[in-house]
């Protein structure tokens, strides 16, 4: 595999900065969002996306969770639930896309999944509705089983029309707590119909914790950016189908400066910027830190925008406040208890300025009592305006309304 890295600066600004920008910044060119939360479900989630289950124009909500032993779904607007499979375990990640156009979308999920790779038998499963109808029981298949499967995604990796499953595991089958950085990791791959296991690249140092497709250059391909002990990572194809291999350009190593396994990034999202973009990541794994990177040249700038995430997990990279700038969203699934009382459970949001790289960012906690693994963006109510869908382990499903940018305040 061809490697390359990029020459990277590094800025920091305090998290105590951002919050004094919570309660100071007025409107102007970035106003902040408003939302209303609405609560969907009580559930001990882990991973959360929505989709057009039924066909009907409205977005559903699917979550996981590590302790139920079932997939299942929730209709908009009711929220009813459809289990649509049950029999499993640990279940630990899904991904949704329309793989055979009939208008209802296919699941891969992952199941049996533990942190001890002797413990964890990593299936990987594809589920598809039966006879148009998709509140009723899906059928099954499953396609692999590698230990430690932990994220699992869709990308038309070679651009010729037809998604590939990607599949991350998590760690390499040596590595154990509390470092987990013995052996290196593997991300793999799959084609439709025989669903042969392909290699992205099997040595990837300690943890991989997050893959996302991303469409980074130009054309039909999408590239991936993976988030791991070694930073951010990007991955092009080269060729087509089984003949595919990949060239990796590390964008970053993000958290560098510790041991494991406080080490690299968490998650990974890129999202346009005006004319440019920005790539955010949550450092290191479940670290502390939320970071923008933008581009200088041929050089990325590393920006720490808040050091006070109590637990990271995931983040969100989407422009919440229709200005045409990315903001973020980064998820806390810490949990006040009597030996972590300083706690700061929830969703953290960052509004981007119009020079992400420099201007001052503005800061809202829109949760503060739930812990969150993770968010995603979808227009719940069909108003135009992206709403926030999250779950986590503080036991609920919480739709977050957007109901549009603030009002400019006066001057402090």
């Amino acid at each position: 595999m061809h490697v390359k890295s990029h020459t990277l600066a590094t800025t920091v600004a305090l998290g105590l900065t951002v919050v004094f920008l919570a309660a100071c910044s007025g409107g102007g060119a970035n106003p902040a969002a408003r939302f209303q939360a609405h609560e969907i479900a009580d559930f001990n989630g882990y991973a959360v996306a929505v989709a057009d289950f039924n066909n009907d124009g409205r977005l559903d909500v699917m979550a996981n969770s590590l302790g139920m032993s079932e997939v299942s779904w929730y209709e908009n607007p009711t929220w009813e639930r459809h289990v649509i499979v049950e029999g499993v375990s640990s279940v630990v990640n899904q991904a949704i896309a329309d793989i055979n156009g009939d208008g209802i979308p296919e699941v891969a999920f992952q199941s049996q999944f533990a942190m001890q790779a002797e413990n964890s038998e990593g299936l990987n499963w594809i589920a598809m509705s039966q006879g148009g109808d998709p509140t009723m029981p899906w059928t099954t298949q499953q396609i692999d089983a590698f230990p430690t499967s932990h994220h699992v995604a869709w990308a038309d990796l070679d651009g010729d029309g037809e998604l590939e499953l990607i599949n991350a595991l998590l760690i390499g089958e040596e590595s154990v707590r509390p470092a987990y950085d013995e052996d290196q990791a593997s991300i793999f791959w799959y084609g439709q119909g025989d669903w042969n296991r392909g290699t992205v690249d099997d040595q990837i140092p300690g943890i991989i914790h997050r893959v996302r497709p991303v469409k980074w250059d130009p054309g039909s391909r999408d590239q991936l950016l993976v988030a791991s002990f070694e930073g951010i990572g990007l991955y092009r194809a080269i060729g087509m189908g089984a003949d595919m291999t990949f060239e990796k350009e590390l964008i970053s190593s993000g958290h560098d400066s510790e041991p494991a396994p406080r080490l690299g990034a968490s998650d990974v999202g890129m999202g346009a910027s005006g004319s440019g973009r920005i790539v955010a990541s949550v450092e290191p794994w479940h670290g502390n830190e939320v970071v923008v990177y933008t581009q200088e040249g041929d050089s990325w700038q590393r920006r720490v925008l808040f050091t006070e995430i109590g637990s990271g997990h995931e983040i969100a990279v989407l422009d919440l406040n229709d200005d045409g700038y990315a903001d973020i969203v980064a998820n806390d699934q810490s949990r006040v208890t009597g030996r972590n009382p300083d706690a700061t459970p929830g969703v953290h949001v960052f509004f981007s300025p119009e020079d992400p790289a420099t201007g001052e960012w503005i800061y809202r906690r829109i949760e503060t009592e739930s812990a969150m693994n993770g968010c995603v963006g979808g227009d719940m109510n069909e108003d135009g305006r992206p709403d926030l869908i999250c779950t986590g382990s503080g036991g609920k499903i919480i739709w977050y309304e957007n109901l549009g940018n603030e009002e400019a305040e006066a001057d402090m």
